[in-house]
């Protein structure tokens, strides 16, 4: 809080010589100006919402595959955070709907949609929003429950989008559901799959039992749509388990490995979040690939067994994620960076072929500094971007990284227009 002293004010020269009532007056409307602006700097600072932007392009286009950041459901003009979730997903949308038409696109080329919500009991207000933007076919979407999102919003999309031939993979028997998102879209030679949990088809009900059966459970579902697809596990290039309590992890991941047990693995990113729809302990997103899948990892870097540390599928290559817990949180971004390298390397790439950023944290006051040291390594062309906080990170950790590279990245670039 500022301070005006006398002393400080006697130098004023007016040519009213105000008297003490007005230099109360005026002392007031001082203390008033310098709080605002105090707590605008600190909402900017702690928010990161405005680093996002500078640290990131809207869109990014690899022949016909086109990579979206995520946007909030925010007003670009500035205005205040919407309260009610409804609203906040229609600007969201709106914000991807302009990115979308500059690239000559528009919401039915949209295959995969991510979304993450800070109030995950407003998913039915999220989805009526949502559901008004599509006219027939509905991408694939995992929606999942955070900590906390840039800039205070309720909510922030993530989409890709593809301008060839696509159609929606469903299993045959798998009953009609009016929830605005379908089990697989197949574009090209890529195969993307909706967040699927542990509901048992007979029913649509979550089945009962630990963690491991929910795995299990979930992993058929998603063989069902693999199998409709004509593919299976050994296809599976990405994979992303979301589970409600990470402290489960070990179970979940033996759980896991009993169906992903075909080499090379699926590169893989294990998360715990705020919560899951139907209240499911864990959720799973896979992309698969009809392509040559190659592991691919630096020449110090031991293999895991249980993930590929970079899986190359033709000129797509995804990457398990990385975390860090020593240091500063600046040195941590490097050091995640500085793992991350030489395994893009092992694919005949380098960051400049990066085209789509996860970022998880702890605490989402810690991106600015993140912002800062994350600027450094992709200051000439920056991938699109995605930066959500979480209850809890593996290992106590306070940043993870996830990353998607492509050979034939430097397509077409739109940096952020706020």
């Amino acid at each position: 809080m500022l301070a005006l002293r006398p002393a400080a004010c006697s130098t004023f020269v007016h040519p009213f010589a105000p008297g003490p009532a007005m230099w109360r007056t005026v002392f007031v409307a001082m203390v008033f100006v310098a709080t605002v602006f105090v707590a605008t700097v600190f909402v900017a600072t702690v928010s990161g919402a405005d680093d996002v932007g500078r640290v990131s392009q809207d869109t990014l286009r690899v022949g016909d595959t086109l990579y979206l950041s995520a946007q909030p459901g925010l007003d670009p003009a500035g205005a205040n955070p919407p309260t009610e979730m409804g609203a906040a997903t229609r600007l969201a949308m709106r914000r991807l709907q302009r990115a979308l038409a500059a690239e000559g696109l528009d919401f039915s080329d949209v295959v995969s949609a991510q979304v993450w919500l800070t109030d995950l009991g407003k998913y039915g207000a999220m989805n009526s929003a949502y559901r008004t933007f599509f006219a027939k076919r509905f991408p694939t979407r995992t929606t999942l429950g955070v900590a906390a999102l840039p800039g205070g919003a309720l909510v922030q999309i993530a989409m890709v989008a593809f301008a060839g031939p696509k159609r929606v993979i469903r299993p045959a028997d798998a009953k009609a559901s009016d929830l605005p998102f379908s089990p697989g879209i197949l574009a090209g030679d890529t195969l993307y799959l909706s967040g699927h949990v542990g509901v048992d088809p007979a029913t649509g009900q979550l089945i009962e039992g630990g963690v491991a059966d929910h795995v299990k459970q979930t992993l058929q579902n998603i063989g069902e749509v693999l199998k409709a697809a004509q593919m299976d596990f050994s296809h599976v290039v990405s994979s992303y388990l979301y589970l409600q309590n990470p402290d489960a992890f070990g179970i979940a991941s033996q759980a896991y490995l009993t169906r992903i047990n075909q080499e090379p693995r699926p590169a893989r990113m294990p998360m715990g979040v705020a919560a899951l729809p139907l209240g499911s302990p864990v959720e799973i997103t896979m992309i698969a690939s009809r392509k040559v899948r190659q592991e691919r990892r630096g020449k110090d870097q031991p293999p895991s067994g249980a993930y590929s540390r970079g899986l190359l599928n033709d000129d797509v290559m995804h990457l398990a994620g990385v975390f860090r817990r020593e240091g500063t949180l600046s040195s941590q971004v490097d050091s995640c960076i500085a793992w991350i390298e030489p395994i893009l390397q092992a694919g005949g790439m380098g960051l400049g072929d990066v085209v789509e950023v996860r970022i998880y944290l702890a605490e989402i006051q810690d991106f600015p500094e993140v912002a800062d040291a994350y600027r450094r390594h992709f200051s000439d062309a920056p991938p699109t971007l995605a930066v959500i906080a979480v209850p809890k990170l593996p290992a106590k950790s306070r940043i993870m990284m996830g990353l998607v590279a492509s050979q034939s990245k430097r397509g077409n670039g739109r940096p952020s227009a706020d």
